[in-house]
């Protein structure tokens, strides 16, 4: 690739970065106006045709014009990241935080699942059965909190067998443990937060029969926490290993003590998530050189007043907002400059700004900031974009076609008679006779019976 300067980079990137906002806030009737994108910018030139439609006619067209259509196969040797959410406060264009990836040898793994990523994942053809091995960073809610909508639905959708958490313990903070602020203890409590919604569903069949090979399967419904010392390293910081996939942690520095970060490699490819973090000797560490860089930033605390309060200088409240925002940000995140510096240092072949929200207007000047510290190769994430690579080969990078109105996907891993029958039997089961009282004869009824 021809090296660019920095404006020339600023200027194709601004033409990328509206092309980009264009495609994800397209919607009706889910693939978006070919017109809008081209007015944008050609970055991604989508090549629909007129009138709607459906995905099998466009799907090959659109795979070779940079669209990446939910769910193409991987080469045994690839890993496509996706990106779930990319904000911390969620709103239409963006969820808060989580990142998925996938490997050629057919494993998945969720990285966060803060508010509001669930929807793509929806919209990205990704059923609850692939979600199954989840990494947790940090228990703040835009990074954990819709783990209880897929505890919840997982089973319901087909994942009969249990969900495995993995995350940081609770923090050692100067002599005082605080061992109930850990994933063990997160876990342990939205099992019994859920107790209500478990038994509910009860009545259909959640768990996997025992067998020689599997005496102990376990169901849809339990947890199984994988809690690891957030101080932990090297080679003591293994947080998941088979024959194809090692994902190590090391610790960040995000609010107080008991954040991590995550480093997934596969077939001599690596992928770093720093989670939430101000920037640290860790990363540069455990990063240096990577495929992908995956790492929050910041945009200055000006810019948060300004957009969060409709405030400037000189106006009433502006700088009590601003103290609190520097605060915010001094004690918990990566600001313009500082992730402009790790990038940097760990020179990786792609770095990703991520956990910041996109607006055009803030593009060119958070940019600008980077690009004085760091001039490698460099993306900034929005939802829906999707990252492939492969050994030798250039890193690939789209946006995914998200339909608007996508359907949950139920999908049945195993017979009726690989599974435990249910606990209770028909849906009046955890009915009293004081509420099937107030129920007419007409919907005491199997709903079969009531079809027209």
């Amino acid at each position: 690739m021809d090296d660019l300067t920095r404006k020339q980079f600023l200027a194709a990137s601004g033409a990328t970065a509206g092309a980009l906002w264009a495609a994800n806030a397209m919607g009706v009737p889910g693939f978006g106006s070919p017109d809008q994108a081209m007015a944008a910018g050609k970055a991604f030139d989508p090549v629909v045709p007129p009138g709607d439609p459906t995905l099998p006619q466009i799907a090959d067209k659109l795979m070779h014009n940079n669209w990446y259509i939910p769910v193409e196969p991987l080469a045994e040797d690839e890993i496509r990241v996706s990106f779930m959410g990319t904000a911390f406060v969620p709103r239409i264009a963006q969820a808060a935080n989580s990142v998925f990836i996938e490997v050629g040898s057919g494993q998945s793994f969720v990285f966060d699942l803060g508010m509001g990523t669930l929807t793509k994942y929806q919209a990205m053809g990704v059923p609850y059965t692939r979600m199954q091995h989840l990494f947790i960073t940090h228990l703040h809610a835009d990074h954990m909190s819709d783990l209880t909508a897929l505890y919840c639905f997982g089973p319901p959708h087909g994942r009969v067998t249990p969900m495995h958490v993995y995350g940081p313990s609770g923090p050692k903070l100067n002599g005082a443990v605080y061992d109930k602020e850990g994933t063990e203890a997160f876990c342990e409590a939205l099992y019994a937060m859920c107790a209500w919604h478990r038994e509910a569903f009860s009545f259909l069949p959640t768990d996997l029969k025992p067998t020689t090979e599997n005496p102990n399967p376990g169901g849809g419904y339990d947890i199984v926490a994988h809690e690891f010392d957030y101080r932990a390293e090297g080679a003591d910081a293994i947080a998941y290993q088979d024959d194809d996939v090692t994902i190590t942690h090391f610790p960040a520095a995000h609010d107080r003590d008991g954040s991590v970060s995550y480093k997934l490699e596969f077939k001599g490819q690596s992928v770093v998530f720093s989670g939430d973090t101000k920037p640290t000797t860790w990363l540069p560490k455990y990063s240096k050189g990577v495929d992908v860089l995956i790492h929050e930033m910041a945009l200055t605390p000006q810019t948060w007043v300004e957009h969060q309060s409709d405030l400037y200088p000189g106006d009433d409240g502006y700088s009590t907002n601003l103290a609190g925002s520097m605060e915010v940000q001094a004690n918990s995140h990566t600001p313009e400059k500082g992730f402009g510096q790790i990038m940097a240092k760990c020179e990786p072949r792609l770095g990703v700004i991520t956990h910041c929200h996109f607006n055009q207007d803030c593009f060119i000047p958070a940019m600008d900031a980077v690009r004085k510290q760091y001039d490698g190769p460099l993306a900034w994430a929005i939802d829906g974009m999707v990252i492939n690579l492969r050994p030798g080969q250039d890193i690939k990078q789209r946006m995914s076609l998200m339909p608007d109105f996508a359907w949950d996907l139920m999908i049945a891993q195993y017979s009726s008679d690989e599974l435990e029958p249910a606990k209770y039997k028909g849906p009046f089961a955890q009915y009293s006779d004081y509420t099937m009282e107030h129920i007419p004869a007409e919907w005491k009824k199997w709903p079969a019976d009531n079809a027209e």
